[in-house]
């Protein structure tokens, strides 16, 4: 039984997930989108919905949030639909737009190294881009490696010319 304004996590996500398919990305748009679309969710997928969930919500959720292992998940279930055949693999890397300010006060940009299977339309693999912990050249060899696709193209900028970006193929 749920006390007070709690929301199913099942139906959490759902808003989440329909919230940034619909192009409301950040915690306030994503209240919005609930407060506007929720009973129409709530009917559309028949869950049952005593409250929509609010931005200190969405807040609490993204900042507890273990990137790696939804990121680890999404892969999981991508992977599902993946056909290795000869096709050919995207691979790129970006920065979001706005740094991020830590508790301590310091300043860090962060973003994400992609896979995409080009002919499947569907990306692959991902990992965290910081400037903290690795570079951009780092994590397509560390994907290049997880990944061991071979007979297969990959695009990929000019930065991974290298004998050891090519060594992880």
């Amino acid at each position: 039984m749920l006390v007070g304004n709690a929301i199913r996590c099942g139906s959490f996500l759902v808003f989440i997930v329909m919230g940034n398919l619909a192009g409301y990305r950040g915690n306030r748009p994503l209240e919005e989108f609930a407060q506007r679309y929720g009973s129409e969710v709530a009917d559309l997928l028949q869950i049952d919905l005593d409250a929509v969930p609010s931005f200190s919500t969405f807040r609490r959720a993204h900042i507890g949030l273990d990137f790696a292992a939804l990121s680890d998940a999404f892969v999981q279930w991508m992977r599902q639909y993946l056909t290795v055949d000869e096709d050919v693999y995207a691979i790129d890397g970006k920065r979001i737009r706005q740094p991020i300010t830590d508790d301590d006060g310091k300043t860090r940009f962060v973003g994400l190294v992609s896979v995409f299977a080009q002919a499947q339309g569907i990306t692959v693999d991902l990992a965290a881009l910081t400037p903290t912990d690795n570079s951009e050249l780092k994590v397509v060899q560390y994907l290049l490696e997880k990944l061991h696709l071979s007979g297969v193209a990959f695009s990929l900028d000019a930065l991974h010319a290298q004998k050891n970006t090519v060594a992880h193929c």
